[in-house]
């Protein structure tokens, strides 16, 4: 039995093995296309160019996109077949709650995913690309030049991030929804409620550029949102 399952494992990984390598080739055929799918963010508002300062920053470049994108393209098939190998051992009703495991984090992370490249990354570079000073009467002239080395590091750091937090907080809201009691939740928003208001506040402040009086209502909003959910669930507790 330990034969026949080490040899299902060696298959498996085979698979996994000649995904990865076709994933790796078709990205380099097409790394012209990915390079630009990576950089619109930033060159549907503005008529910057990138500059390269080494010749070896095209190089990691490429490397750095073609793996990243293999993997993420490969892991969904990773998961999907170390369940396969796995679910012989399994009940019916466990098999069943691993597919949802396993299907909804991937709808989040691709929710994610589009919500970062479409609405967030626009937005930090909108607000990073304007802090150039040009005023002819100024002392201080500050003109920006874009690295794309260094651009395309911060941008999959930023994704990576982005769509970690997002999963984060979307997975304990769930779990605060659907597995705390109704006075479990009045306790932990008295408890916690102006830390949750502070660290929303500094979420959409680093979202949302630096305004006066957005920042002032930002604040606002926070406070009352908190604080209508917090009398919410006091109402609903007296009630029951």
């Amino acid at each position: 039995m330990v034969h026949s399952y080490s040899i299902e494992l060696v298959y498996r990984f085979l698979y996994i093995s000649l995904s990865f390598t076709f994933c790796i080739i078709i990205t380099l055929l097409n790394i012209q296309i990915l390079l630009l799918v990576e950089t619109y963010p930033f060159l549907q508002f503005s008529n910057k160019k990138f500059i390269v300062t080494q010749t070896t920053d095209l190089i990691d470049i490429v490397w750095i996109l073609v793996f990243s994108t293999s993997w993420i393209f490969v892991f969904p098939l990773f998961f999907y077949q170390l369940i396969l190998f796995l679910k012989s051992g399994w009940y019916r009703y466990q098999i069943y709650v691993i597919y949802k495991l396993f299907f909804y984090p991937l709808v989040i992370y691709g929710f994610s995913l589009i919500l970062c490249y479409f609405y967030f990354l626009p937005i930090v570079l909108d607000f990073l690309s304007q802090w150039e000073v040009k005023q002819t009467t100024s002392i201080l002239n500050i003109e920006i030049e874009f690295r794309i080395f260094s651009y395309i590091q911060w941008i999959l750091k930023i994704r990576y991030v982005f769509c970690f937090l997002f999963y984060s907080l979307f997975f304990n809201f769930l779990l605060f929804h659907f597995l705390l009691s109704l006075d479990k939740k009045y306790n932990l928003l008295k408890l916690y409620r102006k830390i949750l208001v502070f660290f929303s506040t500094l979420i959409l402040f680093l979202m949302i550029p630096p305004d006066v009086f957005i920042q002032f209502f930002l604040i606002f909003i926070s406070v009352i949102v908190y604080e209508l959910i917090f009398l919410f669930f006091r109402s609903e507790e007296r009630r029951v």
